[in-house]
């Protein structure tokens, strides 16, 4: 189950960053990069997910059999059972805690540095035709008609640069690209070029020209913000910024949520005792997304300032589970 969970999240992650190749914004190593640290992400929610529908599909096979009945009448008791998968699930419990408090911020730290490094990179080394593109914080934006990449001809070039309430637009019919014309330059000549530009504290410029040249920055400075999913585990117990205080408690609720599900899968196969492999998945299901969706909401109330704490999501599982343990056991007596 965790294999194919993960590739069916393999495959939606590379479709995703592939929409942001199509664009320029990524080269073909960058989206298998990507997509790479984004599955890794992931199975801090996929293990548990996989191990706790795969013990829900594997009691629902052994009932399918009768394999259990078996079991049950050789004299064997259900805590016997229970103990070998419980051990399993404390393991499952301290992986998903290494990926939540270790491999978690440092695969998001290379995204945001892949993402930072692209968009510092050469802007025009990146843009496709007739495409607009959003660079510096949606501040300036490019446009090209046409591009030859072998002799680095353009046409219809279309630049909007726009600096707090002051505007500059650059359009020109033809143009030619030299990139690195010097180390850290390119060289952008545009033919029969146009220029307006608005001042708010100064007079309008409007400036018509047969030759324009333009010195683009190759790369520009990369801009490493401070980004919460990115910080070590160690330095978010320091901070008391609601952000930091969930993203924190979402990383330590991983593994606890891990465990409390092989409690909830093994006692739902205990309460629910149906014949069929698949038997108990739909109760199994509407389980984990009511738990999931509420951790979910926890957490945003915790960013927002709305609550302290998720703790009482897994609170309230551990309350459901003892309800329905006592449930069963005065169905049987």
């Amino acid at each position: 189950m965790a294999v194919v969970l993960t590739v069916v999240f393999l495959a939606y992650s590379l479709t995703r960053y592939l929409t942001d190749a199509a664009s320029g914004l990524f080269v073909a190593g960058e989206v298998a990069r990507l997509t790479l640290y984004k599955s890794v992400i992931a199975l801090e929610v996929l293990l548990p997910l996989a191990f706790y529908f795969g013990l829900i599909v594997g009691f629902g096979q052994l009932n399918l059999h009768n394999e259990l009945i078996g079991m049950r009448a050789s004299g064997m008791r259900y805590a016997r059972l229970q103990r070998p998968l419980i051990v399993l699930g404390l393991l499952v419990a301290a992986a998903v805690a290494v990926l939540s408090t270790t491999v978690r911020p440092w695969a998001y730290g290379e995204i945001f540095a892949l993402r930072d490094a692209a968009d510092a990179a050469a802007e025009l080394n990146r843009i496709k035709a007739q495409r607009f593109y959003l660079y510096a914080g949606n501040e300036r934006m490019v446009y090209v008609e046409e591009i030859d990449r072998d002799s680095g001809d353009l046409r219809g070039v279309f630049i909007r640069t726009r600096t707090s309430d002051d505007i500059e637009v650059i359009s020109a019919p033809q143009g030619k690209l030299e990139p690195f014309a010097t180390p850290l330059r390119h060289r952008l000549t545009l033919t029969d070029a146009s220029i307006f530009r608005s001042n708010v504290n100064a007079r309008d410029f409007y400036g018509h020209f047969d030759s324009l040249t333009l010195a683009l920055d190759a790369q520009s400075a990369i801009d490493h913000k401070y980004r919460t999913k990115a910080e070590s585990t160690a330095a978010l117990v320091l901070s008391a910024d609601a952000d930091d205080r969930a993203e924190l408690q979402w990383r330590l609720s991983t593994p606890l949520s891990t465990f409390l599900l092989t409690l909830t899968a093994l006692t739902l196969v205990k309460v629910r005792y149906q014949r069929g492999r698949f038997a108990n998945f739909p109760a199994a299901l509407a389980v984990y997304a009511v738990y999931y969706n509420l951790l979910g909401v926890a957490r945003t109330w915790v960013e927002q300032g709305s609550a302290s704490s998720i703790w009482w999501v897994p609170a309230l599982l551990v309350v459901t589970l003892a309800i329905a343990t006592l449930v069963a056991r005065k169905r049987l007596t």
